[in-house]
């Protein structure tokens, strides 16, 4: 298997206290609407600090993702540039928080995430057909997320299910169910993960998505453009997951250094039935 060509909400303020397990409870307070194109980004120049839903519109003809990076004080636009084009495994000066791991063409998706003041970036990190990552062609914006009045919040949205990702395994709290649900993906391991979602096609098994190179047809999974882009140790993101009933593949595939396997090769991948 290659890199799955893919891959909210804080509890009723109102006067009672939404259960957690509500498919869709009340939006986050604040909303960065991210447009991709190839290859650029049109978002705002600023956001308020606190729980924040990312929107990625997909206005291009391939997949895009974005991923936020909060930068070192000591960091660069330029400096994180050149790590990012120069390394796709190890990256300086900057601290992975989360983002939308996919919008298929023409689709929105969406993740909530918690972020405190400081500068960030914007990224989309899928390789082209020509094996460039997206990246390098231009898919990257500065972020200045600015001291608001929410900014000592940090209480993601409820959720119905935690996808919890660690070295190296994924665990599913509770069942995900068809429909429309928010689920929090957490990073309990010691290295950067993200998570891939794919539905798996006919009887494909994991063994048959292990050996898919990407490219051969029939797929044995289809891009459903969901998933939590790359969160580092110890951050968690709210994603949408709107299932129809079949199995499912959650996957990392990224891996720690430019030799070793990549994640799913090392157990994190995991098979789920949807009903």
């Amino acid at each position: 298997m290659i890199r799955i060509a893919v891959s909210t909400t804080v509890a009723a303020l109102l006067a009672g206290v939404l259960s957690s397990d509500h498919p869709l409870a009340p939006a986050a307070r604040a909303k960065l609407v991210v447009t991709s194109w190839e290859y650029t980004f049109e978002a705002p120049d600023s956001v308020q600090s606190g729980i924040v839903t990312v929107m990625l519109v997909n206005r291009g003809k391939a997949g895009h993702q974005v991923a936020l990076a909060r930068l070192e004080d000591s960091s660069s636009m330029r400096r994180v540039m050149s790590t990012l084009v120069a390394s796709k495994i190890r990256t300086t000066g900057i601290r992975w928080v989360g983002g939308v791991e996919n919008a298929l063409p023409g689709t929105t998706s969406e993740a909530t995430l918690a972020l405190p003041p400081g500068r960030y970036v914007l990224v989309c990190e899928y390789p082209d057909v020509d094996g460039h990552a997206h990246v390098s062609k231009g898919m990257i914006r500065p972020l200045i997320v600015v001291k608001g009045s929410s900014s000592s919040d940090t209480m993601l949205p409820a959720a119905r299910a935690t996808i919890h990702l660690s070295d190296y395994r994924i665990e599913v709290s509770s069942a995900l169910v068809a429909g429309a649900q928010r689920v929090r993906v957490q990073n309990d391991g010691p290295h950067r993960h993200h998570l891939t979602v794919g539905r798996v096609v006919g009887r494909a098994t994991l063994a048959d998505i292990d050996k898919w190179d990407g490219k051969s047809l029939p797929a044995p999974i289809e891009d459903i453009g969901a998933g939590a882009a790359v969160l580092d140790p110890g951050q968690a993101s709210v994603i949408t997951l709107d299932l129809n009933a079949g199995r499912y593949l959650l996957a990392c595939v990224l891996s720690d250094t430019a030799e070793s396997k990549p994640h799913y090769l090392l157990g994190m991948e995991k098979l789920l039935i949807v009903r």
